[in-house]
């Protein structure tokens, strides 16, 4: 397969890379900050045929525009898009409670982690629109559930991933006739920069699971908010 992973230099999206690159597939894994892919760098040692690194800013459509046209030049095809970028905050602070929420904070949020993966995914469009069975995953979280959400606070987070939950779904009307299903998932409270180490799951659990959950989906299950195990949540 032929699978491109934002965000692929750490955290859930490079042990997204490392499992689906010890499997023979075509991995293309983009980066933001090129001090930060040393792991990155070892994987391709290892496999140098197989993974292919490219730099990005997901926030913006020259660099998106950028990375299709490397991807595009390689493959005729792309069979797995995976939405892995992301942040928990656009500020200085990680948390801006009730009374001290920032506008720019909310801004920067919402365009990393839900306008960049809608832009995304229209780009890479007519590469999965030539895949036999082509999917896109949206890593979203149940910290955006509306009827999960019971404790406050991460304004701007917590937002930026309902949001992503609705564009997600409506791709998944929009593309159902060209068969590209859409899932999105929350990965569990997974121990990495982003989650902490007192998380309750290792990212080795957390991407098993969802690879799973990944193919044992069809394109009747199109638009569904899954958890990392497969288990459906509420929106």
């Amino acid at each position: 397969m032929n699978i491109f992973i934002t965000g692929g230099n750490r955290g859930i999206g490079l042990e997204f890379v490392k499992q689906f690159v010890s499997k023979g597939n075509t991995i293309f894994a983009s980066y933001r900050n090129p001090n930060g892919i040393s792991e990155l760098e070892s994987i391709k040692a290892t496999y140098p045929n197989n993974l292919h690194l490219i730099s990005l800013e997901v926030s913006n459509p020259e660099s998106v525009q950028n990375c299709y046209n490397i991807i595009s030049s390689q493959i005729s095809k792309l069979d797995l898009l995976i939405n892995c970028a992301g942040i928990i905050s656009g500020g200085s602070q990680r948390n801006y409670p009730l009374g001290t929420m920032a506008a720019e904070d909310i801004q920067r949020v919402f365009s990393v982690n839900a306008i960049s993966p809608l832009r995304i995914c229209e780009q890479f469009l007519p590469l999965l629109e030539k895949s036999d069975m082509p999917r896109i995953i949206n890593i979203s979280s149940k910290m955006g559930s509306i009827g999960l959400k019971k404790v406050t606070g991460n304004y701007s987070y917590c937002a930026s991933k309902s949001a992503l939950n609705m564009f997600s779904k409506m791709m998944a009307i929009d593309l159902q006739d060209k068969n590209i299903t859409v899932l999105t998932f929350h990965p569990g409270w997974v121990r990495t920069d982003m989650g902490g180490q007192n998380a309750e799951i290792s990212p080795s659990e957390s991407i098993s699971g969802m690879i799973t959950a990944i193919f044992s989906h069809t394109l009747e299950d199109s638009g569904k908010f899954l958890d990392w195990n497969g288990k459906e949540l509420p929106w």
